[in-house]
């Protein structure tokens, strides 16, 4: 349990020894922490070096700097922080001048103990209100931007996030003339399949299992940076984000890398699946002036990259557009099972369907 922490500011020393003695069970049960200043600026200093205060209890009158100015600097350090102010009985002057700069409550001297133990519990109950109300809102804005920047079945980030990204990534700088090198369009094979024949539920599985491999596809490698970031478009749509200088070397070895990721099988509680993916490159090697202009030819790739059969990459080229309009590309693809396990692990794959091997070719 973490003390509540009350910084006392006064410049009768006697003070200190009075306050220690009064609530000396609560401070050695560590429910209550007390510090002590001797005047305003010195207070301003504690408050400055300790962020954890919860409360502050200051006299008015004071050497250096006063009560009533230690009030009004008090929200320039924690707009939640509440003071009770101490002054002589009849000074109601100086009271009511602390209450209209702020002060929560106010005391008078002599201090009754009773009396501040129960203006200190009622002072520090407040806090705590304020600042619960501040997290819980800091909390919900959390989540409503996390429910709008990230996809609710894996927790990568969405379409929204990742339009917004390019966009940063494209404006030019002159710290980092080149933020971005390439986008990766990931394509599942046979997706559809597994959501006819096992249920989206099955289908919901496997591509959370994919984003955890691609995950660990871009960190796994010793051409990763850590800089390179994904996304989930929707559906069995993927997208990786290469940061840096478009190094086509480099870009395959990823493109390699994440496609033998995905071609291992998938153990869908008993069932071995094994899907691979389509991958279109565009390399950022073009004046792009969008965000929409860079996925459109990342997407193009891609659909290119299914004619060719599966398990293929294409590097996105201009050509490609009139190539695919001809030829009347659809996306059928052949959904492969290797077996069924009634196990939690997979045993001796049994093939059902060959697996047709095609080269992985972006020359």
């Amino acid at each position: 349990m973490t003390p509540a922490k009350i910084l006392v500011v006064d410049d009768e020393v006697e003070l200190e020894r009075l306050i220690r003695q009064r609530f000396r069970k609560k401070i050695q049960a560590k429910e209550l922490d007390f510090l002590f200043a001797t005047d305003g600026k010195e207070a301003l200093d504690r408050l400055q070096a300790d962020s954890q205060v919860d409360m502050v209890l200051t006299d008015i009158n004071m050497p250096a700097m006063d009560g009533l100015t230690l009030l009004t600097r008090l929200a320039e350090i924690d707009q939640t922080l509440k003071a009770v102010v101490i002054s002589a009985y009849g000074d109601m002057h100086n009271i009511r001048k602390a209450m209209n700069r702020g002060a929560f409550d106010f005391l008078t001297k002599p201090i009754d103990f009773q009396d501040l133990e129960v203006t200190i519990h009622k002072t520090l109950e407040f806090v705590k209100q304020i600042r619960d109300s501040q997290q819980h809102q800091y909390q919900t804005r959390q989540d409503l931007l996390q429910a709008a920047y990230h996809d609710t079945l894996t927790g990568l980030p969405n379409r929204r996030w990742l339009m917004q990204r390019l966009a940063q990534l494209l404006e030019p700088s002159k710290e980092e003339p080149n933020q971005l090198g390439a986008l990766l369009f990931i394509d599942l094979n046979g997706f559809k399949q597994v959501n006819d024949t096992l249920g989206h539920q099955m289908g919901d599985i496997l591509l959370e299992q994919v984003a955890r491999r691609l995950q660990n596809g871009l960190r796994g490698g010793d051409d990763s940076r850590g800089k390179d970031e994904m996304a989930r478009l929707g559906g069995d749509e993927f997208v990786i984000v290469v940061e840096g200088i478009a190094d086509r070397a480099k870009v395959l070895a990823i493109t390699r890398r994440l496609q033998n990721q995905l071609q291992q099988p998938f153990n869908l509680q008993g069932h071995l699946i094994s899907i691979g993916a389509s991958v279109g490159i565009a390399l950022n090697d073009q004046p792009y002036q969008s965000p929409e202009e860079l996925l459109r030819d990342a997407d193009t790739a891609m659909y290119f990259a299914k004619t060719q059969g599966l398990k293929h990459f294409a590097i996105f080229n201009p050509i490609m557009r009139p190539a695919l309009v001809s030829r009347g590309f659809d996306r059928k693809e052949p959904l492969v099972m290797l077996g069924v396990n009634q196990g939690t692990e997979p045993s001796e794959a049994v093939c059902l369907k060959p697996v047709e091997e095609a080269s992985a070719s972006g020359e």
